[in-house]
């Protein structure tokens, strides 16, 4: 029992690494007596012998040495009866034992104290390391550093010294410069008490010649009185050119409103031709589509129909450019009705077409559009001669204004007039880029109007070939008709295929007529 007392008390002073868990498991008194927990701790002490596992080592010694304990005290209280000294010396007994795990336990917590001071220890000579480097670093930077000032101050101070010397050479040039500066002074004193005098002499010499001047004066006095006769004729001629200035400005803002609705009616027809060209193009689709279904049945005659329609619209937007041009306000009664009347009447009113009547329209509105431009031609025609008289009259102006010597008020004319002059060049300019613009509108109207004179050619070639067609199929039917033999003998039977074929004849002519109409 000493023995093993002084074996733990050796132990504590070793790092042990005590394990809790196994303690308990050693001192439960229910797994003391099993057989499998001696065994387990036979083993735990042989595995845990190296100098690692000391801890563990003395906790199953511990624990071993209390179950034999226990197991002596119970095979001594089932042999002898109890007496007073034996159970002192069993009370003396256990407290020991609780002395010894006391004791086990305060070394355990010695050993988890020392082990957190050394890791403390540890961290902090870590930390001192880390932060000597860090100061040694910074002791080679600082030193490092004045190495460079130090370089750079010497530079600085040999830099100051050649300013000391370069500015010691300056005041000396200065001082050399005030010398010679008081020397010219006292010359210049001297030249000019000279100078002095000779005024003196040159102000008696004025005084005879202002006498001589005053004479002039009188005579210039009475030129005067004669020019201002000559400025207030030129004060009236000024007048008129500022009415006609006037009258030109009044010019040039009805000439900006024409332009305008010129621009306005430029867009608008722009965008008709856009609007026919779209309708051309829907035209040819459907006339596209048509030639496919005219090979399968008769009823692309009807969607013929329709492309007439379609057509004499096109005609009668051509026509109502072409009344706009010409300024008439009054509407086509033909085409209002034509437009109101439902299916039918469109057809009749399709069928009234002249035969390039659309070709006639978009010459005339060609007509029309020339026409326009050479009104627009001559109008910059007639500001170019007026802007080249008022040129030549601002050139007559202004030789009189440098033979004579004008006034302020015939200068603020002659700018006013040089201004106006200046208004009327930038009109010109804008028409000139005014009549760019129309002529660019007016190529592209020519373009689209030459693309619906195609379209309409085509169109014509296309109904050419629908009466081909048409004429054929009528030609093969009679062929058919004709072939098929009587169905009786009587006269009201034999009566009704000759009535039918009549009707078949008439309405054929009927179409076929609608056709050559067309």
């Amino acid at each position: 029992m000493f023995a093993s007392c002084l074996d733990l008390r050796s132990a504590i002073s070793a790092p042990p690494q005590l394990d809790s868990d196994r303690m308990d498991r050693a001192l439960d008194p229910s797994r003391q007596n099993s057989p499998d927990s001696a065994a387990e701790n036979q083993t735990l002490t042989l595995l845990h012998t190296a100098p690692g596992g000391l801890g563990m080592a003395l906790e199953e010694e511990l624990a071993m040495l209390t179950r034999e304990r226990e197991e002596d005290l119970e095979v001594s209280a089932s042999e002898t009866p109890v007496s007073g000294q034996d159970s002192d010396l069993l009370s003396l007994f256990r407290q020991k034992e609780k002395d010894l795990v006391l004791a086990a336990k305060l070394g355990k917590a010695l050993l988890e104290r020392n082990q957190d001071l050394t890791k403390q220890y540890d961290k902090m000579t870590k930390d001192l390391n880390d932060k000597l480097e860090l100061l040694e670093q910074e002791k080679h930077e600082l030193r490092r550093r004045l190495e460079s000032r130090e370089g750079e101050w010497e530079g600085r101070v040999a830099e100051l010294e050649t300013d000391v010397q370069h500015l010691q050479g300056e005041l000396e040039r200065h001082q050399v410069q005030l010398r010679e500066a008081d020397r010219d002074k006292s010359r210049a004193i001297s030249e000019l008490s000279e100078q002095n005098h000779r005024l003196l002499e040159q102000l008696s010499r004025a005084a005879e010649v202002e006498k001589q001047l005053s004479t002039q004066v009188h005579s210039l006095r009475d030129d005067f009185k004669e020019k201002s006769i000559s400025t207030n004729q030129h004060m009236t001629r000024l007048e008129t050119l500022q009415a006609e200035i006037k009258m030109l400005s009044e010019r040039k803002q009805e000439l900006e409103r024409r332009v305008n609705a010129m621009l306005e009616e430029n867009e608008q027809l722009q965008h008709t031709v856009e609007d026919l060209r779209e309708r051309t193009l829907l035209l040819e689709k459907q006339r596209h589509e048509k030639d496919l279904q005219v090979s399968g049945h008769h009823a692309s005659v009807f969607s013929f129909l329709q492309l007439r329609l379609q057509l004499w619209e096109a005609y009668c937007q051509v026509r109502s450019i072409c009344s706009q041009l010409r300024g008439n306000d009054i509407t086509d009664s033909a085409l209002s009705t034509d437009s109101s009347m439902d299916e039918s009447s469109e057809t009749l009113s399709a069928k009234d077409v002249p035969t390039g009547s659309l070709h006639a329209s978009l010459l005339e509105l060609r007509r029309l559009t020339q026409n326009l431009l050479d009104g627009n031609e001559s109008t910059v025609a007639l500001l170019s001669v007026e802007v080249s008289s008022s040129r030549e009259e601002k050139e007559r102006l202004r030789a009189m204004a440098e033979v004579h010597e004008p006034n302020e008020q015939l200068q603020s004319a002659i700018r006013d007039r040089d201004e106006a002059i200046a208004k009327k060049k930038a009109v010109e300019m804008e028409l000139a880029k005014c009549k760019i613009d129309i002529m660019s509108l007016n190529s592209q109207l020519l373009d689209a109007i030459q693309q619906k004179l195609n379209l309409s050619q085509q169109l014509e070639a296309w109904q050419d070939d629908m009466h081909r067609v048409i004429d054929q199929q009528l030609m093969d039917k009679h062929q058919e008709e004709w072939k098929d033999p009587p169905y009786s003998f009587n006269g009201s039977q034999g009566g009704a295929p000759s009535r039918r074929a009549h009707r078949l004849s008439d309405g054929d002519k009927r179409l076929f007529s609608f056709f050559k109409k067309n």
